[in-house]
């Protein structure tokens, strides 16, 4: 039986499977130059819009960020936690970033509901990481 320092959430390691899963779609998305209604592909990072051929980079750097924070949880490495925490302060800060330098701009109106109606979500999945990431943060190095 593995002590309790090898154990970590069920519900964590399932978070950790989605985010392999999601950073394929990104990946596949980016490869395949995949976006909805032939419309040129965008991706944010930082709050930054990214188009066509930079967007596809910034969506496979992000798809290996996921991936390798995932795949860090599922081995049960702290890295991974601390990857994972990282890269949602990274989201909550481009979500902001995005939506004040954007909130006058008419054409990009759309864009800027979209992202303050998905903030929440995130909100509540960078709170869920940091809620499951504290406690195997504080246990002591292997």
């Amino acid at each position: 039986m593995a002590d309790a320092a090898d154990r970590w959430p069920g519900d964590f390691r399932i978070f950790a499977g989605l985010c392999i899963l999601w950073s394929a779609v990104l990946m596949a998305r980016s490869i395949l130059n995949l976006s909805a209604g032939g419309a040129p592909l965008e991706d944010v990072i930082f709050g930054v819009k990214f188009y066509g051929n930079e967007a596809r980079v910034t969506m496979a750097l992000q798809a290996i960020v996921i991936a390798a924070f995932g795949i860090g949880i599922l081995m049960r490495q702290r890295w991974g936690a601390i990857l994972a925490l990282l890269y949602m302060a990274q989201v909550l800060t481009g979500h902001a970033i995005f939506i004040t330098s954007n909130l006058g701009v008419e054409s990009q109106r759309v864009h800027v509901k979209i992202a303050s109606a998905e903030s929440p979500v995130v909100l509540l999945i960078a709170v869920y990481v940091w809620y499951r990431s504290r406690a195997l943060l504080r246990q002591p190095s292997a």
